[in-house]
């Protein structure tokens, strides 16, 4: 808009302006258009889109609207694109160099005196331009992996690959927001007699029995929804979405099933599971959902262990 604005003072902006007020408006345009949600994903394309409508303004202003002048806008143009988006290196440098054939080819078509010059501050800025961007990239890629794997070893149990207490109470944080998706309940799994398996076996083999816990619980969470997390010892809690309490008991008595089925070197564990529903109950602290999943599973070992137990009715408030 900057151009529009010096139109009054200026000649030569005054008769690009429907051209500067085009590429403006349609820049508006799709602001507001990748404000939808299910359009976001598409951001990428879209910014492909706004960058193909500056080089052409850009091309415009230096083969049409001023050819007896070296180009000056599209400089900035091949400085500028491979800075504004993260991609592919090799796309992103592709886009620029279609960019600079067009242009290229135009110049000598339209404006030979000044075709060669043009040619050659453009290769520079482009080069440059790929070259810091392209860098850049690298950069925050590798910034991104850095935080990403920071943000897991913060949020995961070692031992069992599962999320971990303080990730547990970061999510209970969010589910008591007003547009977070409730959960319709929770588990607690309590490993039976861990203390006596690792007094027998070692700890070498409690640790190895966690580990193939862990990793039958996160084939759980790949085909249901559900999320464990590692709630400390031989203690886990499960947080289940989009199930009714049948459904969810039926989930646990699978869950229970699969642990006792699990061979570990020849040796065979148990879990008691007490559920807890909350169905469409309004929950205030999801803390005490796990208190009382948590007397259920206390339950299930007074009554024997290696059984599911749901709360009791009366509990359920």
């Amino acid at each position: 808009m900057l151009p529009v604005f010096a139109a009054p003072f200026s000649k030569t902006k005054a008769d690009a302006i429907p051209f500067y007020l085009l590429v403006s408006a349609v820049f508006f345009i799709l602001f507001f258009i990748f404000k939808f949600s299910y359009i976001k994903k598409y951001a990428l394309g879209g910014l492909y889109i706004c960058f193909s409508l500056f080089f052409a303004l850009a091309i415009y202003l230096s083969v049409i609207h001023t050819p007896n002048m070296r180009a000056t806008i599209l400089l900035g143009a091949f400085c500028i694109v491979p800075l504004g988006l993260i991609d592919h290196p090799n796309r992103m440098n592709l886009f620029v160099a279609f960019w600079f054939t067009l242009h290229t080819i135009l110049a000598f078509i339209l404006k030979p005196q000044y075709a060669l010059d043009d040619t050659i501050n453009c290769l520079c800025f482009a080069i440059l331009g790929c070259f810091i961007g392209n860098l850049m990239i690298r950069g925050r890629l590798e910034g991104y992996e850095a935080q990403r794997l920071l943000t897991i070893e913060k949020e995961t149990d070692v031992l069992t690959g599962l999320f971990n207490r303080r990730k547990l109470y970061e999510t209970l944080a969010v589910l008591e927001t007003s547009n977070a998706e409730k959960p319709s309940g929770i588990l607690m799994i309590d490993i039976d007699y861990f203390k006596e398996f690792n007094d027998k076996y070692g700890h070498a083999a409690g640790d190895k029995c966690m580990n193939r816990l862990g990793e039958m619980f996160l084939q759980f969470t790949q085909s249901f929804r559900i999320h464990f997390y590692r709630y400390g010892g031989e203690e886990f809690v499960a947080i289940a979405y989009g199930y009714g309490e049948t459904e969810l008991l039926s989930n646990a008595e699978s869950q229970r099933i699969a642990v006792q089925s699990m061979d570990i070197d020849g040796r065979h564990i148990s879990v008691s599971i007490g559920v807890a529903c909350c169905g469409d109950q309004q929950v205030r602290n999801y803390e005490n959902v796990i208190d009382r999943a948590d007397k259920a599973a206390y339950s299930a070992k007074h009554a024997g262990r290696n059984i599911v137990r749901a709360e009791p009715k009366e509990m359920e408030t």
